[in-house]
């Protein structure tokens, strides 16, 4: 009987990993340009042991955290400060002194120092990966490519001037994956380089790409499962029992 309790506790295993996944995209959902997280890869092995059958599957999981690269939906705002990505291509950012990364996010703001930051606070970076730094303005535009132009205050009817780039790149032909810190990187923990490729558009917001009745759905489909795998313990145990229950009877 322990080759079925084994099984089923290894499902359970195996399905803790997909209730996390799920519960982390219902709590993005909201969050603009959020990519959903997907569940990895697995395989089963079976383990060897000498002059034995081999009895025991275990399922091996991958370690790397992979996403959807589906876009959402673009919603224009009318405000300045919303940017939104058309078709490929990703933000370049640094959030609390971590490592750059990439990101979707685009509902923008300028924080007490003046440096251009997403909702979360995150820095905006520039195409030479460093923070943007903006001076005082009345209003505001970015470009398709990600140019910045701004109208200062106290300037002439019509005066605007250029004070940065937001940094994108479209990231082809590279391998991403998120980082145990929710960041988008390559592997090796690097962004790709700056290429500018990107289309951005102003006064627009990419919305997450959740599907929430998708994942309620799954949850509701994995609570249903945890259930029958918890059942089918109970039954090995009542099994055992009863098997021990024979032989003690034979004695």
């Amino acid at each position: 009987m322990d080759r079925l309790i084994h099984t089923a506790l290894t499902t359970l295993r195996t399905s803790n990993h997909g209730d996390t996944v799920h519960a982390s995209n219902m709590a993005n959902a909201s969050v603009p340009g959020f990519r959903r997280d997907l569940e990895a890869a697995s395989e089963v092995r079976l383990l060897d042991s000498e002059n034995t059958l081999r009895s025991r599957a275990f399922t091996i999981r991958e370690t790397k955290s992979i996403f959807s690269e589906e876009q959402g939906e673009i919603r224009f705002t009318g405000l300045t400060t919303d940017v939104a990505i058309s078709g490929p291509g990703y933000f370049i950012i640094q959030h609390d002194g971590r490592d750059p990364h990439l990101s979707r996010r685009g509902d923008l703001r300028v924080n007490a120092d003046n440096q251009l930051v997403d909702g979360a606070g995150a820095f905006m970076l520039n195409n030479e990966l460093q923070p943007i730094i903006l001076p005082p303005f009345q209003d505001i535009s970015i470009g398709e490519d990600g140019r910045i132009t701004i109208t200062p205050i106290g300037a002439e009817p019509g005066e605007v001037v250029q004070v940065g780039s937001l940094g994108t790149t479209l990231a082809e032909g590279v391998v991403l994956e998120k980082s145990i810190d929710g960041g988008i990187r390559q592997p090796d923990g690097t962004v790709p380089p700056a290429d500018q490729q990107s289309q951005v558009l102003n006064g627009a917001l990419e919305t997450s790409n959740v599907n929430t009745v998708e994942e309620l759905v799954e949850t509701i489909r994995r609570q249903r499962e945890y259930e029958l795998n918890v059942k089918l313990i109970s039954i090995a145990r009542d099994l055992d029992e009863a098997g021990a229950s024979i032989m003690r009877m034979a004695n």
